[in-house]
């Protein structure tokens, strides 16, 4: 899968060089960027978090009782997140019941609430993470909205700004924090919307196109 326009931009855990995946999703069009992650192992978009696990090292957070935390992290992050199961974990050397490992995926997935999905080495995960980034990329992106039912202003604030193309709650709450005010984002320049973290350039202009787009009333024919 060759990315079909050049702004997905994908921050990747620096650890994760040694997968291969940053390479191949460079190879495919992606903006890659490594850091030191702190919670995940990629970050789309700076939309969805996506923690990648080989099948084996699946089974050792299950062993080593690290899953749920790392689910806890995030969920915590407030971003749309996503367990990235690379292989299939019933077919590993370790000793483990294969109820267990059923119970723990019941349980990220029903309890922790994060979605699971299924890649069969290093090329189909990368993907799958350049799918989800496409995927933000279309029209629809409202609908990946957390829905607004906080009385605070300030949430309210955020979930307004989230509306923009492109930006997630975490790049809406630093517009906030940065700007001051929903007014003060919209009316910000280009130049000083590339001062946040997580907005490059052709993300700037989507926006600043959005907001000087003329929509006109639909007429009935």
């Amino acid at each position: 899968m060759l990315v079909s326009e050049k702004h997905i931009q994908i921050i990747a855990d620096y650890r994760e060089t040694a997968s291969a995946i940053p390479v191949i999703l460079k190879d495919k069009g992606a903006i890659v960027e490594l850091r030191n992650l702190r919670t995940g192992d990629y970050l789309i978009n700076n939309s969805v978090l996506v923690e990648r696990k080989s099948r084996d090292d699946f089974i050792l957070s299950i062993i080593q009782d690290r899953l749920f935390a790392q689910c806890a992290r995030l969920k915590k992050s407030g971003l749309h997140c996503l367990l990235l199961v690379e292989g299939n974990p019933y077919q590993t050397s370790h000793k483990i019941e294969r109820n267990a490992i059923k119970g723990a995926l019941l349980s990220v997935s029903l309890s922790w609430q994060v979605p699971i999905v299924y890649s069969s080495g290093p090329t189909d995960s990368a993907d799958i993470l350049l799918m989800a980034g496409e995927q933000l990329l279309k029209s629809n992106y409202k609908y990946l909205r957390r829905s607004d039912k906080s009385k605070s202003l300030k949430n309210k604030a955020v979930f307004f700004l989230q509306g923009l193309p492109g930006i997630g709650q975490k790049t809406a709450g630093a517009l906030l924090e940065r700007f001051g005010t929903p007014e003060n984002v919209v009316l910000a320049t280009e130049d000083e919307l590339l001062c946040i973290e997580g907005l490059g350039k052709e993300k700037v202009k989507r926006i600043r196109e959005f907001l000087r787009n003329r929509f006109h009333p639909e007429t009935s024919s």
